[in-house]
């Protein structure tokens, strides 16, 4: 029996299981044109900083609370599906009868909150152990975090906002504001 599925083919003929694969792969030229700047044209970083994206990126998430997305949500679903369908084991049995609720009720491990000083000493931490104890590149990085974390988002679209909503949004919260002064003042005077 054959089986049909849909894959994305990059303009070199590369073959992608999902959208966001091959846009990923596309936008790799213009990341690695963005750090290039960054670190000042040296290729061996720029291509330990492409290579090491994702740690690098997770050094500087750490402490911040992370929520369920409707992408994380929907892979979760195509997991169990996937589970269902090609497990005849009766060890799973738990799993298969129970995956409604295990993805209803998924969500990411709780996180401590952190301040600034804690989650830089965490990020510094990380980054050591990524770079094999380099100092003088984890401060390198932690020193350059904005231009790096920023580099890492070229290629990305912003969606533009519409100046109309954004005029009407300032009018409506100059209005509330302008309503609770009023308010202000009218409890002062009758205080």
């Amino acid at each position: 029996m054959s089986e049909l599925r849909q894959v994305f083919v990059g303009p070199d003929g590369k073959l992608f299981d999902t959208k966001a694969e091959a846009l990923s792969y596309l936008r790799r030229p213009k990341i690695k044109e963005a750090l290039l700047l960054v670190t000042g044209k040296n290729a061996e970083l720029t291509e330990w900083l492409m290579e090491n994206q994702e740690k690098v990126e997770m050094a500087f998430e750490t402490g911040t609370i992370r929520r369920v997305t409707k992408s994380d949500h929907n892979k979760l679903r195509k997991s169990l599906e996937a589970l269902k369908e090609h497990s005849d084991e009766h060890k799973l049995n738990f799993l298969i009868e129970n995956s409604d609720a295990i993805l209803d009720s998924f969500r990411w491990p709780s996180v401590k909150r952190m301040d600034d000083t804690e989650k830089a000493v965490v990020a510094r931490n990380t980054l050591l152990a990524a770079t094999d104890n380099n100092e003088q590149l984890v401060d390198w990085i932690l020193g350059n975090k904005d231009m790096i974390l920023s580099a890492y988002e070229a290629g990305i679209e912003k969606r533009q906002i519409n100046e109309k909503a954004a005029n009407a949004l300032a009018e409506y919260r100059a209005k509330k504001a302008a309503e609770k002064a009023e308010k202000a003042a009218k409890e002062a005077t009758a205080a």
